[in-house]
């Protein structure tokens, strides 16, 4: 993989949107699609559908649910799902969560134009009954020098190994969301049962603030945000506390705007991302730092995207809807949003727009 990019301390000023499209009735649906924006509310689409940026033929065939981000040492890396439910001629009854991959799909790059060959790092085999492990995401902990790689995973009530025991499901809905570690993502560590609640757990997304909270977002029975100064607890129910060290629930999107139509049966895939400086206004001015988009799966009408001045407030007044986001062309499914220079939006629009 060579190139001539050099490391760059700038200052981000653009958004990278990396995202699969589409409703599984084509095999390029289930790849992966780039767009950019210079303010984080217009996109523009490097690629048509049917001409994606990113492909991957092994494994399942297809790739879903990318997550793309920046790592410490200015390395760049999709994590994605393993999953081609157009090669699997339909979702076959939910056989999919249990006779699935259990690996994730990994690209490296040094400069977003130019990436590696993409590897399958099994993750989820350790957990009873394993059949999927399911829209991936990596967070950087500086100060434990790792990643937190989270994703989700349907297991049994029961483990035939005894030292599988702490892996299995204890709680109703078998899918639970379970984390490793890894200090370069190719060699992980054995995973841990992060989240086990009664409704399915699902989609959950993570990010540090800069007040040194981290937040998450979760599709369980509601789109459910939490917050810890400890992103390795563990958790069942959803509980308010305060405990630093634990997970405590804030609120959901639908008690937040009291909208019904904000609960997990119409929404799914919560992405967190940060707004840059120059863009993190609201409407009315006010700084609004934080983006939550969320998928409108049910109704196949893309993704909806929200605005938050406080991700641990309640109170409709910290939060928007955002009205005037143009997504481009691409219908864009279950993805991720990255904030970027300007040098590094300029190559990605050399480089990779046909």
């Amino acid at each position: 993989m060579s190139t001539d990019w050099q490391p760059s301390f700038e200052a981000t000023s653009a958004y990278l949107f990396v995202h699969f499209t589409g409703h599984e009735q084509a095999e390029t649906d289930e790849q992966l699609y780039f767009a950019l924006s210079r303010d984080g509310l217009h996109w523009h689409d490097l690629r048509a559908q049917g001409d994606p940026v990113l492909t991957w033929s092994e494994g399942e065939g297809g790739v879903r649910d990318p997550y793309i981000v920046r790592g410490p040492d200015g390395l760049f890396h999709i994590i994605a799902t393993d999953l081609s439910v157009y090669h699997r001629g339909g979702w076959q009854e939910g056989r999919t969560t249990v006779n699935g991959s259990t690996g994730l799909v990994i690209w490296d790059s040094p400069d977003l134009a130019h990436w590696g060959r993409p590897r399958l790092v099994d993750v989820a085999q350790a957990i009873p009954k394993a059949g999927m492990a399911w829209a991936p995401e990596a967070c950087w902990d500086a100060d434990r020098e790792q990643w937190i790689v989270f994703w989700a995973t349907a297991a049994a009530d029961s483990a035939e190994d005894p030292a599988a025991a702490d892996l299995a499901n204890e709680l109703g809905d078998g899918i639970n969301m379970y984390y490793a570690t890894s200090a370069d993502l190719i060699t992980f560590s054995r995973p841990v049962k992060w989240i086990d609640r009664s409704n399915g757990i699902i989609d959950t997304t993570m990010l540090k603030a800069p007040d040194g909270w981290w937040y998450r977002a979760s599709k369980d029975d509601q789109i459910t945000l939490e917050r810890t100064r400890n992103p390795y607890a563990v958790t069942h129910e959803l509980v308010r506390t305060d405990d630093d060290q634990a997970w405590s629930y804030l609120s959901n999107l639908t008690d937040i705007f009291g909208q019904g139509r904000y609960s997990s049966r119409y929404l799914e895939g919560p992405e967190l991302f940060l707004y840059n400086d120059a863009d993190a206004a609201g409407p009315d001015g006010r700084a609004m730092p934080f983006g939550l988009i969320c998928d409108q799966f049910l109704e196949g009408r893309g993704y909806l995207p929200f605005r938050s001045a406080d991700l641990s407030s309640r109170q409709q007044q910290d939060w928007t809807l955002v009205n005037d986001m143009d997504f481009g062309r691409l219908t864009k499914r279950h993805g991720s949003i990255m904030p970027i220079t300007e040098s590094e939006y300029r190559i990605l629009k050399r480089t990779l727009t046909r």
